[in-house]
């Protein structure tokens, strides 16, 4: 039996897209093999509406996150059950196998980490000393543990396709994620210099290269020669950080299989003490 999903849209949403991102949807809930809860899947005609709406969602809820605008769709279970919203004007232009990518992408996410256990952090006492020895005051800290909780359930989130013959849509996703590094390169040139802040950095770059590392885990030919690419496009980070990052990033998919708080717990302080 396929989870349960509501598609609410507005009004002024084209209705093929619509159609589109139900199929979409559809292709990852049916190779599900046991129930899931209740998902919610909101389509956005404007930027505009979508930055509202979190804006007023955030401040009803106390939530402290980045600019959720950015990602090309995002997801959360900030009120106990998962949703996910995707903008028609966020993606307009984007290449239909992408977006099928971003799709299959969220609707994995919800289905994987649809319960606040994945949007709520602690930091135990040991994780802010750890922290502080290395110029982490609890600010950085978070941001690091921030970006680290991303990538970490983007491997999963890829590692649960790959397992149900949708890793073809990752591929497609991931070479347009590394396509364009230019922020990326120009946030490494500003904070290189400073090693908390250049830990941060590090953090947010894994959130493509866990996802490489996970389909190379599950013997997606296709993966090795992605691997390659990310590192064409990150070869302006110096050859130490990049074989470091690889390294790191093999030591977590090789990890214990914990609970996702204990996984990033211990991801962050491998991050913090030995990257």
């Amino acid at each position: 039996m396929a989870p349960r999903i509501e598609i609410v849209a507005d009004e002024a949403v084209d209705k093929d897209f619509l159609t589109q991102i139900r199929t979409w949807a559809n292709e990852v809930l049916e190779r599900t093999g046991s129930p899931a809860p209740y998902l919610c899947v909101t389509v956005w005609k404007t930027l505009e509406k979508l930055q509202a709406y979190y804006r007023e969602e955030k401040e009803a809820l106390g939530v402290i996150t980045g600019e959720e605008t950015d990602f090309l769709a995002t997801h959360d279970a900030w009120r106990g059950y998962p949703r996910i919203h995707i903008c028609e004007e966020r993606v307009e232009g984007i290449p239909s196998a992408i977006v099928q990518g971003v799709v299959h992408h969220e609707i994995s996410h919800a289905l994987q980490h649809g319960t606040q256990e994945f949007y709520t952090f602690r930091f135990s006492r040991r994780l802010q000393e750890v922290g502080r020895t290395y110029g982490l005051d609890l600010g950085r800290l978070q941001q690091c543990v921030y970006f680290l909780s991303v990538a970490i359930k983007d491997w999963e989130v890829v590692q649960g396709l790959a397992e149900k013959g949708l890793a073809f849509s990752q591929v497609a996703l991931v070479e347009h994620l590394i396509s364009d590094t230019d922020e990326e390169r120009q946030v490494w040139e500003v904070v290189h210099g400073n090693s908390a802040l250049k830990m941060i950095a590090l953090a947010a770059f894994l959130k493509t290269l866990l996802p490489i590392e996970a389909m190379i885990s599950a013997g997606i030919e296709e993966a090795w020669a992605l691997r390659g690419r990310w590192g064409e496009a990150y070869g302006w980070l110096p050859q130490g950080e990049r074989e470091a990052l690889f390294r790191y990033a093999q030591s977590i998919i090789d990890g214990e299989r914990k609970t996702f708080q204990e996984r990033l717990e211990q991801a962050t302080l491998r991050l913090i003490s030995q990257v």
